[in-house]
């Protein structure tokens, strides 16, 4: 019968050649345990992007880069709620323009002009262009006698260059489209020099506006000529 040799008495090379197998055994299992779970995560599912490229986070009220006119430098957006009309019959003298100066007979300097003047007689009337609210009637020190009304959307209409003795609305008063708010006159005293005229400007939610841009074709056409633009 065979006597069995115990590993404690095997020659020491037989022991470092155990050692090594077992050592690579090892590191092999590591390896292939490494590489499985590496597997399962390639496998995993990706997420399904959502519908109509909605943003799952994004709740309800959050801006969500959306311009709506209301910021500053943002640019306004023409308004669907209300129909502008020309706030009297006339021509149109000196455009709006918020960036590129307009030549001013009265001062002789070039200024940014955040209206439109209508020119007509002295003493035509001046009516609303929609229907709102007489928020403000006071005298600017350029312009003269003016007459704000505050609409829907964060819109307001100014009147300027008015008779100061013409005004038939009082603040807070709530008109109608085409309420009487007073008569051309001649109190702007940086645009004397010029033909009488009204000085009409628009402002959505603070920004300057071109009024001629809100105010219908139809109403173009026929209050102040204009067929196009």
């Amino acid at each position: 019968m065979d006597k069995k040799v115990k590993f404690s008495e095997q020659p020491t090379r037989v022991k470092i050649l155990y050692a090594a197998v077992v050592a690579v055994l090892c590191i092999t299992a590591i390896i292939v345990g490494i590489v499985s779970v590496a597997n399962k995560k390639d496998e995993s599912p990706e997420p399904t992007p959502p519908a109509d490229g909605v943003t799952p986070d994004a709740g309800e009220g959050d801006e969500g880069g959306t311009n709506n006119g209301e910021g500053e430098g943002g640019g306004a957006q023409k308004p669907d709620a209300l129909s502008f009309v020309s706030p009297l019959v006339g021509t149109v003298a000196k455009f709006h323009s918020s960036d590129a100066p307009v030549f001013s007979e009265t001062l002789e300097e070039w200024r940014i002009h955040k209206g439109v003047d209508i020119m007509a007689a002295e003493g035509a009337e001046v009516f609303s262009s929609a229907a709102g609210t007489v928020t403000k009637i006071y005298s600017d020190p350029l312009l003269g006698r003016s007459v704000e009304v505050t609409h829907d959307g964060g819109i307001v209409t100014v009147y300027s260059n008015l008779a100061a003795d013409s005004i038939a609305v009082k603040e807070g008063d709530a008109i109608l489209s085409g309420a009487l708010i007073g008569a051309i006159g001649d109190s702007a005293i940086t645009e004397l020099a010029d033909e009488a005229h009204l000085h009409f400007e628009m402002k959505v939610n603070g920004v300057s506006v071109n009024p001629l841009d809100y105010i219908t074709k139809e109403s173009l056409g026929a209050s102040l000529g204009i067929t196009e633009l």
